[in-house]
């Protein structure tokens, strides 16, 4: 029973520390990675005056539709980031104090959620301004990162009986496995106006958006540790009161 408060606790901080988190991450993609959404936009605008598509409404609604996701979708980014870390601080057995621990785990949920899936499906400005391929594009990257998230999932759960030392290379090493793996065998997203783009404008886009989820997801876990460590040692306190006041 205590455990479970305790997991419940540490699952509520975890909560806390991802609405924290993803108010942080609002504001890094207000400060990094709008400017340069703002240049594509640019970009957009002038070719679809040059071609004669240009809707005005259309466009407003799709500009608007882009700076709601990156301000308020990051709110759920960080409650969404908050639970995993809860849930998987709650199962794991890692014996390790409760910053390290957290850490660890947004470490891995960044690697294996953010990292690998972006190495095969890079952010693609096409994707945030064509709804065809926008469709395509977030088809193939759920599907690989939820290949990437349950595999590693999946692994660890058997290898947590595994009392070797070495378990932890060979978990890594049958992860890498299977995502390289799928790597192959999923499809590439062929964009054909990606290229076209100023290079950097372009780069400095992805390399914004790669900073600003590198820092969320560390972020997450640093103030999820202090919460935890903060949380237990309150909870030990509060269970110690409540055993000298039933023996009193």
């Amino acid at each position: 029973m205590t455990e479970r408060l305790r997991a419940n606790r540490a699952f509520a901080l975890s909560i806390l520390a991802g609405l924290i988190a993803g108010g942080i991450l609002a504001g890094i993609n207000l400060a990094l990675v709008q400017p340069y959404t703002n240049a594509l936009a640019e970009i957009e605008l002038e070719s679809l005056l040059a071609n004669g598509e240009f809707d005005e409404d259309e466009y407003d609604v799709q500009l608007q539709s882009i700076y709601f996701s990156q301000r308020y979708g990051s709110i759920i980014i960080g409650l969404l980031g908050g639970a995993l870390l809860g849930s998987a601080f709650a199962i794991s057995r890692i014996r390790m104090s409760p910053l390290k621990t957290a850490i660890l785990i947004a470490g891995i949920a960044w690697f294996v959620l953010y990292v690998i899936p972006a190495m095969k499906y890079p952010p693609s400005p096409e994707a945030i301004f064509d709804p065809v391929a926008a469709s395509i594009y977030l088809t193939y990257l759920a599907g690989y990162t939820a290949v990437s998230g349950l595999s590693a999932v999946g692994i660890a759960f058997v290898f947590r009986k595994v009392k070797r030392k070495e378990k932890v290379f060979g978990a890594a090493a049958l992860y890498l496995a299977v995502v390289g793996g799928a790597f192959f065998a999923f499809p590439e997203f062929h964009s054909e106006d990606d290229p076209l783009l100023p290079q950097p404008i372009l780069n400095g886009w992805r390399s914004a958006i790669s900073l600003s989820m590198t820092a969320f997801w560390f972020v997450l876990g640093a103030i999820s540790g202090v919460l935890w460590t903060h949380g237990s040692k309150n909870y030990a306190k509060s269970i110690l009161n409540a055993s000298a006041n039933d023996k009193n």
